[in-house]
């Protein structure tokens, strides 16, 4: 072997979305900095359809969030540039490859996953109208059906409903399962259209 051959290994594939990049950073932090990492999301009514996003990512003492963002790409996108402002996680360059940072508007969340959210969030604007709130909380925890917890809290706190599940998107359906009875009695109006 010649003396100035560099032998390097290829990086690892990049997560598919910025989402998917976010839950693998959670998973890092857990197992480099501390295992009780999490990233969590909520979601209040903005009037007219619309929604503001908040967010944050935590681990050990440190907790960075951002607020009042138009749609959870932003949120993530946001809460990504605060925490490299603030901190140098990533202890390798194979580490920092998969880090949430440079997605396309786009490629923040997945299809199904987005889809998921939008109906979950019409329905309980539909029927909640301004006084509720979605919080989504990611752990990378052992068990896949607990990594994502996602609670409704709604009609001043009177209303808590949760869902959780492996994925966003099970969490949020299995969210949907469990509200279905508080939709159905707050409005008297079926709405399966939305999760068929």
């Amino acid at each position: 072997m010649d003396d100035n051959t560099i032998i390097t290994r290829p990086l690892p594939k990049r997560p598919e979305t910025g989402l998917q990049a976010w839950l693998a950073t959670i998973g890092y932090l857990g197992t480099e900095y501390s295992p009780d990492a999490m990233l969590t999301l909520r979601a209040v009514p903005n009037g007219g359809g619309a929604f503001l996003w908040s967010g944050a990512a935590s681990w050990g003492q440190e907790n960075i969030t951002v607020q009042e963002c138009n749609t959870l790409a932003d949120v993530l996108r946001d809460l990504w540039k605060a925490v490299e402002r603030e901190h140098k996680i990533f202890k390798t360059l194979e580490a920092a490859s998969r880090r949430p940072a440079n997605y396309p508007p786009d490629r923040w969340v997945d299809e199904e996953t987005k889809t998921t959210l939008e109906r979950l969030l019409a329905v309980t604007e539909l029927v909640f109208e301004q006084q509720w709130m979605l919080i989504i909380v990611y752990q990378a925890v052992e068990n896949p059906n607990l990594r994502v917890q996602a609670r409704l809290l709604a009609k001043d706190n009177s209303v808590h409903i949760g869902g959780r599940g492996p994925t966003i998107r099970d969490a949020c359906r299995d969210l949907y399962r469990n509200a279905a009875p508080d939709y159905f009695a707050s409005s008297g109006r079926q709405y399966d259209k939305f999760f068929a």
